[in-house]
């Protein structure tokens, strides 16, 4: 196993194991036996979550792929891809055994197995047939009981060991190593009696704790898999700035600058060092500042037009030889004007404080006079910002500028802007809008929410009413809320009591009125039960 100090995480997951375990140990009652599906219950949705985290680490190496080149990224990737092919396939393993041993357990089919909710299981404490489906069957020795080769709790253990090996070898190529919670090697003990890792979680262990255990291997493995392929993300930066090629780089504090003014500018390598300053030398001017490895170009700006400097940037190489690297610079002069823009949309909202720049280049803030046109009130916050406020029934919102310049009073600029109503948001349950759902996920929720769907501002709608419609016994149900978004306690009963594949429908979704005063309708969602 690779060595390391554990997380916070994996501390958690290993307590949670010792608490498993100490309940298999127990003579179990009925009430220690309903307690393994409430814990699988909390596993899976635990994995469910580990799922996610991993396949956001996953888009965020192809957003990577974007900024950097493919050989930079790609050898990370390519064995974050491995891995992601070795976890899934063990995953799958384990999940597809687990179904069909519920199936031999409970007597049934392994599609009605794969859908059975752990407290529906009819032989909870079952354990020869899960003893005999794991350590006996397929054994190469048949009158053996210990899980030697050939069973699926040796091929199992041998899977588990190839995973967790392959992630040592991927991350000891690197010089990383991480503390994997996958132990198998032991050594173990029950009651004072060594056995094999088979053995310990398959010879006598109740039904129900086998099934949850198995969960609990599943967020071993997503857990695992989460930090070596993290662990793999880091590195693609790990490297960065080594001077295998480097490009001069000008950085201009404005491309703009008044007359009278100077123009600024960051002159660097992009890839430099801070132990070292390079030697920058502007045509026709001569060295500039240097510092931290950053050189600061500062040059006045005496008359309008555009203007182009170039120079050399001479910086030693890690071999000690002195390299240049040829820049070129341009920038504009212009006289004053002004500048108002909207913070986040290129339109006002009725109802929202829209916030807005106001600046004109060269003029303190203090000297600067905004305005803004009939339907509408520019508010000047304590921090100095603006935000603009629309009136209902406003199409259109002009700001002007003046500023005060040499004593004098002058119009920099006016900027015209769209009023537009707030867009309608969009009816959730538990995060989802369709498709099929658990009625435990559906009833936890217990409420429709109003969310704004990829809109700017942080703002929300309540919903003021809806109706739910189903099918019971062939017959047209419609259930109404008059008064808010929690769902009624008839509501939740008809869930609890539907069956699997009952389709139910949220319809008639308004919302209470928004920040411009007006309700709006959500339309319909639905789901189907699963």
């Amino acid at each position: 196993m690779a060595g390391g100090k554990q997380t916070p995480r994996q501390k958690l997951i290993g307590l949670m194991y010792l608490i498993f375990l100490a309940l298999m140990a127990l003579n179990v009652s009925v009430e220690v036996l309903d307690s393994f599906p409430l814990i699988n219950r909390g596993i899976e949705e635990t994995n469910r979550n580990f799922e996610m985290k991993v396949d956001m680490v996953y888009d965020d190496f192809q957003e990577q792929q974007l900024l950097f080149s493919e050989q930079h990224v790609q050898p990370y990737y390519g064995e974050a891809q491995y891995l992601r092919e070795q976890a899934d396939s063990l995953v799958s393993y384990i999940l597809t055994n687990r179904t069909q041993m519920l199936a031999e357990v409970n007597g049934i089919s392994f599609e009605e197995a794969d859908t059975l909710d752990l407290i529906d299981s009819r032989r909870k404490d079952n354990y020869s047939i899960s003893s005999r489906y794991w350590l006996v069957e397929n054994s190469i020795d048949p009158g053996a009981r210990d899980g030697g080769p050939g069973t699926r709790a040796y091929i199992l253990r041998e899977k588990i060991s190839s995973f967790t090996n392959s992630i040592d070898s991927i991350l000891d190529q690197h010089g990383q190593s991480i503390q994997l919670g996958l132990d198998v090697e032991g050594p173990f003990y029950v009651q004072d009696r060594r056995v094999n890792w088979q053995q310990l979680n398959f010879d006598r262990v109740i039904s129900v704790a086998v099934a949850t255990n198995l969960q609990r291997l599943v967020t071993e493995v997503r857990n695992a898999q989460f930090d070596a392929v993290n662990m793999l993300y880091d590195l693609i930066h790990a490297g960065d700035f080594r001077f295998d090629e480097i490009a001069a780089r000008v950085v201009p504090r404005s491309q703009i600058v008044m007359e009278g003014d100077f123009y600024e500018a960051d002159v660097f390598v992009a890839a430099y060092d801070t132990r070292q300053d390079p030697e920058v030398v502007v045509d026709g001017i001569g060295s500039v500042p240097v510092s931290d490895g950053v050189g600061r170009l500062r040059v006045p700006a005496r008359s309008p037009g555009t203007h182009r400097h170039s120079g050399v940037i001479r910086m030693t190489s890690p071999a000690g030889v002195v390299e240049e690297h040829r820049f070129e610079t341009e920038y504009t002069v212009e006289r004053p004007t002004a500048t108002v823009s909207a913070d986040r949309m290129n339109v006002f909202y009725i109802g929202l404080d829209n916030p807005v720049s106001i600046s004109v280049p060269g003029v303190p803030t203090e000297n600067i006079r905004p305005s803004v046109s009939a339907g509408a009130e520019l508010v000047r916050l304590n921090d100095g910002s603006h935000v603009v406020r629309v009136e209902p029934g406003t199409t259109e919102v002009t700001v002007s500028v003046n500023a005060l310049v040499g004593g004098e009073t002058r119009t920099m600029g006016v900027s015209e802007f769209r009023a537009r109503t707030v867009p309608d948001p969009v009816a959730y349950i538990a995060g989802r809008r369709e498709g099929r759902i658990d009625r435990q996920l559906l009833t936890a929720a217990g409420r429709i929410t109003a969310a704004m769907d990829r809109f700017e501002f942080d703002m929300s709608f309540d919903v003021g009413s809806f109706e739910m419609t189903t099918v019971v016994g062939g017959e047209f149900r419609r259930y109404r809320q008059e008064n808010g978004a929690t769902l009624t306690d008839e509501m939740i009963r008809v869930v609890n009591n539907a069956r699997s594949g009952q389709e139910v429908t949220f319809r008639g979704i308004t919302t209470r009125p928004g920040p411009d005063g007006t309700t709006r309708n959500l339309g319909a969602i639905a789901f189907t039960i699963n």
